[in-house]
């Protein structure tokens, strides 16, 4: 299921607003995107770099609508990580800003206002599986190779389930608050499109007065952040804010404290407003559980229970349905798996709707469910996912000798090593494109060890 094909039924609606309040409606994107990707082969893989640009909206529209696979990324993304991944996936196209066009000495295909999309000459022929719509990281901006394999109908049905309990209309607006290579902040974006509903284009940050002028004057009904942004709208006092019509606004890419959360569900209490709080990974599209806004204050920092269409048990030892252990989500919206290479982009669904999300939660008497760790070595900061295995083989790399152990938003790189300094901070900051905020350095004398002779990473808490 194409969802976007359907869209020709909003034509006289307003698709997206640009930042100098510039609209277009669905019938010139719709004509417009026919132009950008008439050369393009169907089912063959463009790689993407994607911003909250409006090329970007009007191509991945486009490249939807064409049937081509899409890769996104980071527009920021380190040119040897991008050739590296050229090189395992031999894409047929790049979409790319002119400004990184000088990087590849490739012929370009189409040329667009601040885009363009170059045409790789490779004669490699594979074959890419009906299904595949989308591929997907889940590693930030570390270049890792390895994507989510998301179909059509995972796309659609994840879709559906997010309109039907946010409620989201045709005459509804949103506003770019995430860049459109986060599953987040592309979910926002497909249900907004899929409902006819208005979407306004921008990068500008929540700390700029232009954004909150843009948000008033455009009359935003609604919006989405990670936690990194509902922390900036508290200290830039948004319970001071006059939003008359926002309507609701999400929030999900990690636990967000409780003081936080009192404070937003407080503002939307006086202000008639709903704060839903939501969970999801890559891995299931985009979100597999929400917290109903009525029930927020009574549930606080639960994940709630699953959208519409899911599943959610526990498992622990091979034991389900229990009230303690690991997530494990069944529905439509599970991705088909992953890949690492081109002969991966041919397999089909490897998932068969079950996702072992690898979070641990407990689930109360009346069936919400709480987030209580994780069982592997990624770590969400800020909404970006990270393995710490990577980064550790990162700083490795790099003659660093390091051990990474990280929970929510923070991560503790461990040295023993006195001649180490911040140095490594920077070069993690830099290579992963996460705030320096959310590393730390500690010393220890030595590594603890298991009985195996490899590191104990639960040793190692202790010195948390």
């Amino acid at each position: 299921m194409n969802f976007l094909n359907k869209i020709e039924k909003f034509n006289s609606n307003v698709c997206l607003i640009e930042q100098n309040k510039v609209k277009h409606n669905y019938d010139q994107i719709i004509k417009r995107g026919e132009l950008i990707s008439k050369d393009l082969k169907q089912k063959s893989l463009i790689i993407v770099l994607a911003k909250n640009h409006i090329d970007f909206f009007t191509s991945y529209i486009s490249f939807f609508r064409k049937g081509l696979v899409q890769m996104l990324l980071d527009p920021n993304i380190r040119s040897d990580a991008l050739n590296e991944i050229i090189k395992t996936y031999n894409p047929n196209y790049i979409f790319l800003p002119n400004s990184r066009a000088k990087d590849f000495k490739y012929d370009t295909l189409c040329e667009l206002n601040e885009h363009r999309i170059l045409k790789i000459n490779n004669n490699k022929q594979y074959f890419i599986n009906k299904d595949l719509s989308l591929l997907l990281t889940t590693s930030g901006s570390t270049g890792s190779k390895k994507f989510v394999k998301i179909s059509y109908e995972n796309v659609y049905e994840n879709t559906k389930s997010i309109i039907k309990f946010l409620n989201i209309k045709s005459n509804h607006k949103t506003i770019t608050t995430m860049p459109p290579f986060y599953t987040y902040g592309l979910s926002i974006i497909n249900t907004h499109l899929y409902t006819g509903s208005s979407i306004v284009v921008t990068d500008l940050r929540a700390i700029e007065k232009k954004f909150w002028k843009l948000m008033f004057d455009e009359k935003i009904t609604s919006f989405g952040g990670v936690p990194f942004f509902y922390e900036i709208l508290k200290k830039i006092k948004f319970d001071q804010m006059n939003l008359p019509c926002l309507k609701y606004f999400t929030q999900a890419g990690g636990a967000l404290k409780k003081d936080l959360i009192k404070y937003f569900l407080n503002y939307s209490e006086k202000n008639k407003k709903k704060f839903i709080i939501m969970y999801g990974q890559t891995e299931a599209t985009a979100r597999m559980s929400y917290l109903p806004f009525k029930m927020a204050k009574k549930k606080i920092c639960s994940i709630g229970i699953p959208i519409p269409g899911g599943k959610i048990v526990l498992k622990k030892k091979n034991k389900l349905n229990i009230r303690d252990g690991e997530i494990v989500y069944q529905g439509k919206n599970v991705s088909m798996g992953y890949a690492n290479n081109i002969a991966d982009l041919e397999t089909g669904d490897n998932n068969e709707g079950i996702l072992y999300t690898g979070d641990l939660a407990k689930k109360d008497k009346d069936g919400y469910f709480y987030i209580t760790g994780r069982k592997s070595r990624d770590v969400k900061l800020f909404g970006h996912r990270v393995n710490l295995d990577e980064l550790e083989k990162m700083l490795n790399k790099a003659n660093f000798e390091c051990i990474c152990l990280g929970f929510e938003n923070l991560v503790t790189v461990f040295f023993s090593n006195k001649s180490y300094n911040n140095n490594i901070v920077n070069l993690l900051s830099k290579k992963t494109k996460i705030h320096k905020k959310c590393f730390k350095m500690k010393f220890i004398n030595q590594f603890p060890l298991n009985e195996n002779g490899k590191i104990s990473y639960k040793k190692l808490e202790k010195f948390l």
